[in-house]
């Protein structure tokens, strides 16, 4: 799970949902974020900085 090592133990500033791209994302301290969408059936995540 080292993908998202970077939102680990950060607090939770707010909920985008939907985004831009029609899914959710999660906006953390320090400037991260997480964006969760489902595609072909599957939950896809990216999480910035990665």
């Amino acid at each position: 799970m080292a993908k998202f090592d970077g939102i680990r133990m950060q607090e939770l500033i707010s909920v985008e949902d939907p985004d831009k791209d029609g899914g959710i994302t999660l906006v953390f301290q320090g400037d991260r974020y997480l964006h969760i969408k489902i595609k072909d059936g599957k939950l896809e995540t990216s999480s910035v900085p990665e």
